[in-house]
């Protein structure tokens, strides 16, 4: 069958690929199509075509999918915050695991290693405890439309946020478009209002709300106006952030905290854990689905208390404060100063005196940390995976296990290949910290070869 672009096509979806999108063949052709299910007959429109596939358009579903079901969220379609709602959600969980498979086979080669059933998360609506919304024109706030990524969507109500913080970014927006000042434009690097970043513990309650600005003239004014209207709204708001940032790349990250009211940073409990969380610092998004991420890693690592334990990408230190109680001596690394503060705070907080945290490049603290050999590491890195070095450091340094925490299946596995030959695959978990959007966390336990505590 000839393909181009502009032909419409009937397909039929069989699954869903990396990302999210349904595949479906066309006399051998692969044809990748947004918004299509598995099950599904669809009419589709050719937006591209490459060399052994094509990209297309719905357009119309002509066969509904029996795993379909209908959307809770009046914004689906329009917002790309989610695009997995009209799936059923056990439906999702297999897609997700399959996804892990596939990478693990087809990118590292790993085709004998047993792929858990993805643990779900404990709640599938209201259940991120962070969102970030974007500013656009005079005056739109909310998150980026699906199929047009410089739009924004005046997300009015959100199935991922809670109910109070969908009336926040509500108030938040009235406010600002009373205020007489556009969105920032990074392609100009005109205008005031940049990003609008919403955090709720869900064991705490408390609340925080960040503001992201131009660092313009009036930007302390505005942030002043918009905090005391919050504070009139939401008497039982924890803290208000105003930042500013220059840079013109649109990131949802401050490069100046200007003003803070209350604490300046909220916190969270996961079990009898707590965590500090500050502004512009990482952690989890899905508290309850953390806890049982932790859980997952914990049972993967095998601590006993007499190891000495290496947190890497450590972000906040969820994963090593989880591990504290468990270890000997748990040394978490990352680069971002925020996060070591919050990490280091927590400890304190929590009454833990075998935790030490290192700010730095994680590749080159490695060399300074090697006098306190780990016997278990755990990597967490962002979404780009490992750097090369670090891997082939740990082939050097043999820990006795590495457990690799990852929301990317495909680096995951492409890291995951640099290590097996030193290791082989113990366990592997997809754990769901994100219903209703294609992306999934998995932990990998690897354990050395030639470990006597190797588990048959």
């Amino acid at each position: 069958m000839h393909m181009e672009k502009g032909s419409i096509i009937d397909i039929e979806v069989s699954k869903l690929a990396f990302g999210g999108m349904g595949l479906a063949r066309v006399d051998g052709f692969v044809v990748f199509c947004d918004r299509a299910l598995p099950g599904q007959t669809v009419r589709a429109e050719v937006a591209k075509v490459k060399k052994g596939f094509a990209e297309a358009r719905l357009v119309e579903v002509l066969t509904p999918s029996p795993k379909q079901v209908e959307p809770f969220c009046q914004h689906f379609g329009q917002c790309g915050g989610c695009s997995w709602q009209d799936l059923d959600y056990a439906e999702q969980l297999y897609w997700k695991r399959e996804q892990v498979i596939e990478s693990l086979r087809h990118l590292a080669g790993i085709a004998e290693a047993t792929v858990a059933a993805a643990v779900p998360s404990p709640v599938t609506r209201h259940y991120r405890n962070k969102m970030e919304f974007a500013f656009a024109g005079a005056l739109h706030l909310g998150l980026y439309e699906r199929n047009a990524p410089g739009r924004v969507c005046d997300v009015t109500g959100c199935g991922l946020l809670s109910k109070k913080g969908a009336a926040m970014l509500n108030a938040v927006r009235d406010y600002c478009r009373t205020f007489g000042q556009p969105a920032y434009d990074h392609k100009t690097g005109k205008g005031l209002w940049r990003h609008l970043i919403i955090r709720e513990a869900q064991a705490t309650g408390q609340t925080m709300v960040q503001l992201i600005t131009s660092p313009r003239g009036d930007a302390a004014k505005a942030a002043q106006g918009l905090s005391d209207h919050l504070a009139a709204a939401f008497p039982d708001l924890t803290t208000f952030v105003h930042s500013t940032r220059q840079a013109r790349v649109a990131l949802a990250v401050g490069e100046r905290i200007e003003s803070a009211t209350g604490q300046g940073f909220i916190e969270e409990r996961l079990g009898k854990t707590v965590f500090r969380i500050s502004p512009d610092s990482f952690f989890q998004t899905n508290s309850l689905g953390a806890q049982k991420l932790y859980d997952t890693a914990m049972a993967a690592a095998g601590l006993t208390g007499t190891q000495t334990v290496w947190d890497l990408y450590c972000g906040s230190g969820g994963i090593a404060l989880y591990a504290a109680a468990r270890a000997k001596q748990v040394i978490g690394v990352d680069s971002s100063a925020m996060s070591i503060r919050d990490a280091k705070a927590s400890a304190g907080e929590n009454g833990l005196v075998n935790c030490e945290f290192v700010k730095g490049d994680v590749r080159q603290s490695l060399e300074s940390l090697r006098v306190k050999k780990p016997d278990v590491v755990f990597l967490d890195p962002p979404r780009s995976g490992t750097h090369p070095e670090v891997l082939a450091a740990l082939r050097l340094l043999r820990p006795g296990r590495v457990i690799y925490v990852s929301c990317n299946p495909s680096t995951l596995a492409r890291d995951a290949a640099a290590l097996v030959g030193d290791y082989r695959v113990d366990v592997v978990t997809p754990v769901d910290m994100f219903p209703h959007g294609p992306h999934v966390e998995c932990v990998l336990g690897l354990v050395r070869a030639d470990a006597a505590s190797a588990r048959k």
